[in-house]
């Protein structure tokens, strides 16, 4: 008989964290499920550690030359059998009743095909946010990916065959929810249910940079999927928000906060979505932006941008740099 769900790990060389990883798995109250693991080739202790677990559950696949994690989870996905495919990385450790939790968020919401929840993290430099609703997430993913890979469990029936580009590493993930999204319901509990390491080892810290470029096409193909196409590129504001460019001229600034004032209005003259809960996403980027702009930036040449901008925006920096001074005092 075949199990309710398919858990997939793709490791690589990961005998530093993987005998928590799979423990925290198998250690589930819910327990009626396979667990794939595709070996990319690993030269370290990783299949030594993987076969110590006497469990029948495991199913280890291990893959005679290392073709990267795209491939490695879309042979994972192949192989399994389960309705609900859980993604779990190597050096992550699942709370006890994390299936349990988002399986029944299935039951309850028949439209729902994804199911993610927020984390625990030992880097708050990354600043994930919990998006809960449906909309906000699709709002999200116009500017950045708000969903943590490993937590997410999605509906089998979904996915085509190999649903990971592998010309989209490092952002195989937000690529997949960039498609997947129009093809119903996603749903973000807001609870932890993964503990989430974010290390300058992974895949995802060493290219960066290359994952911030493709992220820039992601987020204008999710701009063209809203009809938001004419305002997704007028002087390539949505790159400066995506790629976190924080060299720009003061001039360049403000068209910037221009062009977000413009995605409002013209929100609000087409209500594409919820005007209020979009103004919120796009004031977010422009807070953030604005903050690690000025930090980013010599004080002579801080001068003239910071006077350019509107009273509202003047007073985002004003509330950061003085919760900085009080902080160092206190």
């Amino acid at each position: 008989m075949s199990p309710v769900l398919s858990v997939v790990m793709a490791t690589y060389n990961g005998e530093r964290y993987i005998r928590e990883a799979i423990q925290s798995v198998l250690d589930q109250s819910f327990a009626d499920f396979e667990f794939i693991i595709v070996d990319d080739g690993s030269v370290d202790e990783t299949a030594a550690i993987i076969a110590s677990f006497d469990d029948a559950r495991i199913v280890y696949i291990k893959k005679a030359t290392n073709t990267g994690i795209a491939d490695s989870l879309n042979l994972g996905i192949s192989t399994s059998k389960g309705i609900y495919i859980a993604r779990m990385d190597d050096d992550d450790i699942c709370m006890p009743d994390r299936f349990e939790a988002q399986l029944k968020v299935f039951e309850h919401h028949q439209d729902v095909i994804l199911c993610a929840t927020d984390v625990l993290q030992n880097d708050p430099s990354t600043g994930v946010q919990a998006q809960v609703s449906h909309d906000e997430l699709v709002m999200a993913l116009l500017f950045y990916n708000p969903i943590i890979h490993p937590t997410v469990m999605l509906k089998r029936g979904v996915l085509g065959q190999d649903p990971y580009d592998p010309s989209k590493v490092p952002s195989e993930d937000y690529e997949l929810w960039s498609r997947l999204i129009w093809e119903g319901r996603f749903y973000k509990l807001n609870r932890p249910l993964l503990d989430y390491r974010s290390h300058a080892n992974s895949e995802t810290s060493r290219r960066r940079k290359e994952q911030l470029k493709l992220n820039v096409a992601i987020a204008e193909y999710m701009f063209d999927r809203i009809g938001f196409r004419a305002y997704h590129d007028p002087g390539a504001n949505l790159k400066r928000l995506v790629v976190h460019d924080y060299t720009i001229s003061g001039r360049d600034l403000k068209h910037l906060m221009r062009w977000c004032v413009t995605l409002k209005r013209v929100n609000q003259t087409h209500n594409k979505f919820d005007i209020t809960t979009f103004n919120a996403v796009v004031d977010k980027q422009i807070r953030l932006f604005l903050i690690s702009y000025f930090m980013n930036q010599k004080i002579k040449s801080k001068m003239i941008p910071f006077f350019s901008l509107s009273l509202s925006h003047k007073a985002v920096i004003v509330k950061h740099y003085l919760g900085k001074v009080i902080k160092r005092i206190g």
